[in-house]
């Protein structure tokens, strides 16, 4: 089954965990304050966004980008942790399929569980790019 991958130099995600990068951007904005939606979503989520669609297969995350998107990332994986009880991010994908949901549905973004496995890789992705100036690579197959 195809998935999405997050590496970033030498550090390369767990199989598939960039599969719910899309729904990962799509509740970063929620993670701000009201007054820094809008912005966020314009100057960042958008640019990535159009980067896949020009792509098609991949997009880069620069390292000045990283520093913007980590704080919000950091903050939903702790939200995430806190409702799905801090499993091993390996693991959460399956309480998505525990609750009921599509597994292809939650894979690609709609559960929670496979959203935590994927901010748990975007998060070191993300330290990586800033420590080392190289960029987040998120690739589809």
């Amino acid at each position: 089954m195809a998935g999405g991958y997050i590496s970033c130099g030498p550090f390369c995600g767990e199989d598939k965990s960039g599969s719910a990068v899309s729904g990962v951007f799509e509740a970063l904005p929620d993670s701000l304050p009201e007054g820094q939606r809008s912005a966020f979503i314009e100057t960042v989520l958008n640019p990535l966004a159009d980067s896949l669609e020009e792509n098609g297969d991949h997009f880069l995350i620069d390292p000045d980008t990283a520093c913007v998107l980590l704080p919000p990332v950091d903050a939903l994986f702790l939200q995430y942790g806190e409702e799905l009880g801090s499993p091993e991010p390996f693991d959460a994908p399956q309480i998505d399929e525990d609750r009921g949901l599509d597994a292809g549905d939650a894979k690609w973004g709609q559960g929670i569980g496979w959203r935590y496995y994927c901010l748990h890789d975007l998060r070191i992705a993300l330290r990586k790019s800033i420590e080392s100036g190289t960029p987040v690579v998120i690739s589809f197959d």
